[in-house]
C-alpha cells in the first residue's frame, strides 16, 4: 500500500480503537478500598470525592453497549442491588456494607477490584436542594444508562423483606439473571453464564432460601415483555415515578439494543479487518 493510504488505514484503526461509541462514563469504588473500610456505612458519593482524596476511592469507567454484551468487566466489577431502608439513609445499621465486604472477602469476591453502588458511586441530593447543577446533571446522565451495569457485571444482591415490592430492585434483579446474546437476552440461571449473587439480610436472613428461590423463580426466565408487563403494575413501588416511566420503555427496547450491539461489534471488526489489509 502506498504511504498516504497506510496513514490512512492507520488513522481509522486508532479512531476505531478511541471512540467510546455510545459510551457512558460511571464512577466506581476502588473495592480495595471498600475491602479495607473501617466506618460503619459506606459515605454519600460527594464525601467520597471531596474528603477521601488521599485514599482515591472513586475511578471513572467508560462503558459502552459492546463492553456490556461481550462481558468484559464481568470478571472484575461489581454492582450492587440494594433497597433504601430509609429516604435518606440506604444503610443505618451497616448491615448491608457487612454484607458486601463479606462477599468481596469470599472466594467468588476475591476477583472484584471494581463496585458499583448508587448512594456512594452517583451524586446525592441529600440534604435536598444541596446537590450542585452540574452533579445533577451526571447523576441524570448515569441513571438513564444504569442498565448497562446490571447486564454488564457481577452483581450482588442484597435481599431483604421489602426488597421484592420495589421498582429498581426487581428491575435490576431481572437484569442480573439474563445475559446477552446475538439473539437479545436469555435466562443465565444454571449456565456458565450466571452472574448474579443473592445475600439475603435483615428478616430475609433467617429464610434466606425460601426468599432467594422466590426471587430466581419470579425473575429468572421472564421475557423483556413479561418483564416490562411485571414492571408496569401498580404494585411494583417507586419513590420518584419518572424514574419508572422512564426505564419502562427501555425495558421492551432492550433486545434490539442487545443485538445492535452485537451487529456494531462485528461492524467494528470488519472495518478493523479492512484497514489491516489497506496498511
Amino acid at each position: 500500500a502506498n504511504p498516504r493510504t497506510r496513514r490512512v488505514a492507520m488513522e481509522m484503526l486508532s479512531k476505531l480503537s478511541l471512540q467510546g461509541g455510545d459510551s457512558c462514563t460511571f464512577f466506581m469504588l476502588d473495592a480495595a478500598f471498600v475491602r479495607k473500610f473501617s466506618g460503619k456505612n459506606l459515605p454519600f458519593f460527594q464525601e467520597l470525592r471531596d474528603k477521601f482524596t488521599a485514599d482515591e476511592p472513586l475511578v471513572e469507567v467508560a462503558l459502552d453497549y459492546a463492553d456490556v454484551v461481550k462481558g468484559t468487566h464481568i470478571e472484575t466489577t461489581l454492582a450492587v442491588s440494594h433497597r433504601w431502608m430509609q429516604l435518606d439513609d440506604p444503610d443505618p445499621d451497616g448491615e448491608q456494607l457487612k454484607a458486601l465486604k463479606g462477599f468481596l472477602n469470599s472466594p467468588n469476591g476475591k476477583k472484584i477490584e471494581r463496585v458499583w453502588i448508587d448512594s456512594a458511586c452517583m451524586p446525592q441530593d441529600h440534604p435536598k436542594g444541596s446537590r450542585s447543577a452540574e452533579d445533577t446533571a451526571s447523576f441524570k446522565g448515569m441513571l438513564k444508562e444504569v442498565n448497562r451495569l446490571y447486564l454488564g457485571t457481577t452483581v450482588l444482591i442484597l435481599l431483604d423483606m421489602s426488597y421484592v415490592s420495589r421498582f429498581w430492585t426487581q428491575f435490576e434483579s431481572w437484569l442480573a439473571m439474563q445475559f446477552a446474546t446475538p439473539d437479545g437476552l436469555k435466562p443465565a440461571k444454571a449456565t456458565e453464564n450466571q452472574r448474579h449473587h443473592i445475600v439475603c439480610i435483615q428478616n430475609a436472613a433467617s429464610q434466606a432460601e425460601l426468599y432467594t428461590k422466590a426471587l430466581v423463580d419470579n425473575w429468572a426466565d421472564k421475557t423483556p415483555d413479561q418483564a416490562h408487563a411485571f414492571l408496569s403494575k401498580p404494585d411494583v413501588t417507586v419513590t420518584n415515578k419518572s424514574d419508572k416511566d422512564g426505564q419502562l420503555p427501555k425495558i421492551k427496547a432492550l433486545d434490539a439494543t442487545v443485538k445492535g450491539a452485537f451487529g456494531e461489534i462485528a461492524r467494528q471488526q470488519q472495518d478493523e479487518l479492512t484497514a489491516r489489509e489497506a496498511a
